[in-house]
């Protein structure tokens, strides 16, 4: 029992990712996405750049369209203050993969 009770915690995060993933492809032709939207954009961002690691590493702070806006202070901090995300080498944030994240936070108010 406490084996199926583990992992089911440990797949939760992925099952979570994948009912997002399913969401967005769901909106990306929808009303939902005409036009700009900031979020949707920062998410797809968090999700290719941020979540990669997150999950393998830390998969109690992944990224989640429902939790990201609540994440948005850290974010700026660690992003674009304190510059210590993303972490290594192999991944990288372009500049207009910046500039999207920035217009999202703008709409947060930090």
């Amino acid at each position: 029992m406490k084996t199926l009770i583990l992992l089911s915690i440990l797949s939760s995060p992925f099952l979570l990712l994948q009912q997002q993933q399913e969401i967005i492809a769901k909106t990306e032709h929808s009303e939902f996405n005409q036009g700009p939207n900031p979020k949707l954009n920062a998410y797809k961002i968090l999700q290719a750049k941020c979540n990669v690691c997150h999950l393998a590493k830390n998969p109690r702070k992944v990224f989640t369209i429902y939790n990201m806006d609540l994440l948005a202070p850290k974010i700026q901090k660690q992003v674009f203050v304190k510059k210590r995300m993303p972490k290594g080498n192999e991944i990288r944030l372009t500049q207009s993969e910046y500039d999207v994240l920035e217009k999202w936070l703008e709409t947060q108010n930090i």
